[in-house]
């Protein structure tokens, strides 16, 4: 029976295997970062995109005006919070300024709609390369809103 010996690596050779697992670890550590990092910023454009409709859906229901509208999906009531001097901001930092509202077409009709933008959302990355600041993309979210609150 022959026996195995255990192969001897030259002096070249000595720390080539830490090396080697130092970058690999190094480049797995910054892809799962990358991945972590573009996932929360999708997450949190989802997050505004679901409360721009459930604001439009209560809108519609309710009969709610630009400023009710803006209060509804900041701070999750129809009033802005009081007692402060300045406004504080809301979910997710939202302020009522980036929250726009309209009433598009002609009221009564099939075509009456009711729109609720929200834009100018700051959001931070820090992954490397593309650290910094950016601005997402505006979420648009349209409801028809034939009868706007009228009796049965």
């Amino acid at each position: 029976m022959k026996s195995i010996r255990p192969v001897r690596r030259g002096r070249r050779q000595r720390g080539d295997g830490i090396l080697e697992s130092a970058l690999v670890l190094l480049a797995l550590t910054a892809m799962i970062i990358f991945v972590m990092d573009i996932g929360r910023l999708m997450l949190i454009q989802q997050f505004i995109t679901e409360r721009a409709q459930a604001t439009v859906r209560a809108a519609a229901v309710n009969n709610w005006d630009a400023g009710t509208v803006a209060n509804y999906l900041v701070y999750n009531s129809t009033t802005a919070p009081s007692g402060l001097g300045t406004p504080p901001s809301g979910y997710l930092g939202l302020q009522t300024s980036q929250v726009s509202y309209a009433a598009l077409g002609t009221a009564g009709t099939p075509d009456y709609r009711l729109q609720v933008k929200v834009s100018g959302v700051a959001l931070f990355t820090w992954v490397p390369g593309m650290a910094g600041q950016y601005t997402a993309a505006p979420v648009v979210v349209t409801m028809p809103a034939q009868s706007l609150g009228a009796p049965n």
